[in-house]
């Protein structure tokens, strides 16, 4: 039983790790997306080479235009549904007329930018580097990587190029330059170019392939111009048009440097230094709207799975993420609107009109509005953000710093303090996966809302299994006649290799689930906050109040008579599974995995007590159990009580 319960945690500890493989078809439609802007891309830069003045000049240039037109059609049929998709498939057709139509360079091009400007912002497509890209190791990444084909200069002249057909690229044609932005560049390194010399380079991380994009963009840039472009910057030129990292990286400097004289010196600048941008602050509640928009638009084409599916990302990839900081400020409010998406989620499933569910996606839209107006005039204050920080971190490690405590106290109590390692062994390899998991999150992987609620809810039903037991076990103990028998004779027995290895697949779970939420939120506040000292001085007071409390458990377990000390540490077991298992249910609800079917109960968040009968049943069969186990338990004889006195 125990091992299973390890093989358990080992496969929730992998799962994360093991999500590069499991989401490839998750992340396909994302792939194909990002295809579709690079074939976009490549007939916006090369379709004037091939038709001049309605004639073509170059027959196998036209035919590749042609293939990448009819390309991007059928990549634009393959993506998932979204409100604007026919719309976008419709502009497709009409490019791909144009091409045979032989239209005007100029023509092409703006339609293929804006097509790629709308798929961008139907999909929500991420066209800028999670971080401030790298260029200081790009030269020799350039070298190692590029120089073989396009040359150490970027012209296209390296010996391995000379016999590729089309030539590799040259770098410092200016006009060619001017129409490609970056994130075309990244998808072209990280894709490849279908039919020709230009593979793909997705063996280099995301940071490496969005340091090359900026590198061979910037190799045309002298060092005057740059200077330059710094002191346009500072003075004010494109600041309001570029006030992101992603404004810069989705849009070719033709498209930026229109009307603007010191323009590209600015772009030079930018394309050397791209650390002057701030950090992209997200918008949880736009986010929120523009899926329930989606999902409402989805249900009116007769799509209720693909609403669904919409209704959920508005809770998961939106509204979660603000929602503890919206608590601190309002926690009706906040409580109120997560009830009310699973209540339109519900109204999905039941197959409502059309008509019934617009209405509900009006109202809850005049809620987000409250709470985005909330948040703004209050959500960013260093009070706030102090609360929030102090509030989430005790409210996640509550629980696992009661079962740590307590199964410490115990290991000691029964004279086994050596034993402490397996119980420490859990908790800094819940640490130390659950740091990789966050840095794989952010860097490798994508671990979207609902795998990452499957992952918490999976790991509290099994932890208030394991609890159950522990508690049921306790509760034994407290009253077994001859306990100093029991610890001299039998203690080896019981705390064998694998009973330990339990306590420590215990605390790992215990500590594991608690890290992926509490990452999230903190995540969320900390692109909220200006300044970073009320965020660290919440958190830091809310470890000294989990220190505290973990004392102030060994301080009265330790006073406690052996007896009584297993009674109240099983009565906690007991407490804590029940809690666990409200807090599973409630996360695969959240998941989409469990039905919600509401119920006239009080909510208490940190007790995992939800007005929900699937939360509500599961803890009323777990508090039955353990109302069985202590009244059909033998009770104690007297000569057993003054044996144990």
């Amino acid at each position: 039983m125990i091992m299973r319960m390890i093989l358990i945690m080992i496969g929730l500890a992998a799962w994360p790790l093991s999500a590069a493989a499991q989401q490839a078809s998750v992340i396909e439609w994302e792939h194909q997306a990002q295809s579709i802007v690079s074939a976009l891309d490549y007939i916006a830069v090369d379709y004037p080479e091939a038709v001049r003045n309605g004639a073509v000049v170059n027959a196998n240039e036209y035919a590749e235009q042609r293939e990448f037109a009819a390309t991007v059609q059928a990549l634009l049929a393959a993506l998932p549904p979204r409100s604007q998709r026919n719309i976008l498939i419709e502009e497709a057709a009409e490019l791909a007329e144009l091409i045979e139509q032989r239209a005007a360079g100029e023509v092409i091009n703006d339609r293929c930018r804006q097509l790629a400007a709308r798929l961008v912002e139907v999909y929500g497509i991420t066209t800028a580097p999670r971080t401030v890209p790298d260029l200081v190791t790009a030269a020799s990444l350039f070298a190692e990587q590029c120089a073989g084909c396009h040359g150490l200069s970027g012209r296209g002249d390296g010996r391995a190029g000379a016999a590729l057909d089309p030539s590799p690229t040259n770098f410092l044609d200016e006009e060619r330059a001017r129409q490609r932005s970056l994130y075309s560049l990244y998808s072209t390194i990280s894709l490849g170019v279908q039919d020709t010399g230009m593979t793909s380079f997705s063996h280099l991380t995301e940071g490496e392939r969005w340091a090359l994009a900026f590198y061979v963009a910037g190799l045309r840039d002298d060092a005057a111009t740059i200077a330059d472009g710094k002191q346009f910057w500072d003075r004010g030129t494109l600041n309001e048009a570029l006030p992101t990292l992603a404004s810069f990286t989705r849009q070719a400097p033709a498209q930026i440097e229109a009307g603007v004289g010191e323009a590209a010196a600015v772009l030079a600048y930018l394309r050397h230094h791209p650390e002057v941008f701030k950090p992209v602050r997200s918008n949880p509640i736009e986010r929120t709207k523009r899926e329930l928009q989606s999902a409402l638009q989805a249900y009116g084409n007769n799509q209720p799975e693909a609403a669904l599916q919409f209704s959920l990302t508005a809770y998961l990839e939106g509204y979660e993420l603000i929602e503890a900081s919206l608590g601190t400020l309002d926690n009706d409010l906040a409580i109120g609107i997560e009830r009310d998406l699973q209540i339109l989620r519900g109204l999905i499933r039941d197959q409502v009109s059309l008509e019934t569910l617009s209405a509900a996606t009006t109202a809850m839209e005049v809620r987000l509005d409250e709470a985005a107006r909330l948040l703004d005039e209050q959500g960013s204050s260093p009070v706030t953000l102090f609360i929030s920080a102090l509030l989430i971190l005790l409210r996640e490690g509550l629980e696992a710093i009661l079962i740590i405590a307590a199964m410490a106290l115990y290991l000691r109590r029964t004279e086994q303090p050596s034993s402490l390692r397996y119980l420490h062994t859990g908790w800094i390899a819940a640490l130390a996966v659950g740091a990789l998991t966050w840095l794989s999150i952010r860097t490798v992987i994508d671990i979207s809302g609902a795998q990452r609620e499957v992952i918490e809810g999976a790991a509290a039903l099994l932890a208030a299994i394991v609890l159950l037991y522990v508690g049921i076990w306790m509760h034994r103990q407290g009253r077994v006649a001859q306990w100093q028998s029991f610890l001299n004779e039998r203690l080896g027995r019981s705390l064998s290799t694998g009973a330990l290895w339990g306590v420590a697949g215990l605390s790992f779970i215990a500590v594991y689930r608690e890290i992926l939420e509490t990452a999230l939120f903190y995540e969320t506040l900390w692109l909220q906050s200006a300044n970073a000292l009320p965020l660290i001085s919440g958190a830091a007071v809310a470890a000294l109040g989990l220190l505290a409390l973990g004392w102030l458990v060994f301080r009265l377990g330790a006073r406690l008579p052996l007896r009584q000390f297993f009674q109240v540490n099983g009565a906690l077991m007991f407490a804590l599974a029940i809690v666990f298992a409200g807090k599973g249910v409630g996360a695969l609800q959240e998941a989409g995995w469990i039905a919600v079917t509401f119920v006239n109960l009080p909510r208490v968040d940190w007790l995992g007590l939800y007005p929900t009968a699937q939360s509500a049943g599961i803890q009323s069969v777990i508090l039955v159990i353990g109302l069985t186990w202590l009244l059909s338990s033998p009770r104690q004889s007297s000569k057993s009580r003054i044996a144990q006195s």
